[in-house]
Order: C-alpha cells, then structure tokens, then sequence
C-alpha cells in the first residue's frame, strides 16, 4: 500500500491517517449489488407485443 505524506496538515489525526484503499469500497459495492438483485427478482410485467410486417 502506497503511503502518502501528509506532512502539510496541522492535526494529527490526518497525519496518521491510513488510506484502507479500495476496502472502504466494498461495503457500498456490496449494497449496490445486492439492491440490484432484488430489483431483477422483483415481478416483471411483460405485455403482448404484435409485430406487423414481414421478417426479410
């Protein structure tokens, strides 16, 4: 893990901050994830589609 230098700020607890990196993501792709598959289980409405023409 890349350390970066935060020697500028004037507090503490910035300087010592340790960056989780893309982890602190998972828990929001989680989420995202798991609210999409609700969204494709969830009942679907088709409608009766009438095709007028000829197919070539």
């Amino acid at each position: 893990m890349t350390k970066v230098d935060r020697h500028y700020s004037q507090f503490e607890e910035i300087r010592l901050y340790q960056d989780r990196g893309m982890m602190k993501w998972q828990g929001f792709f989680l989420s995202e994830h798991t609210s999409e598959i609700k969204k494709d289980q969830a009942p679907q409405t088709y409608y009766a589609y009438q095709a007028i023409g000829q197919l070539v």
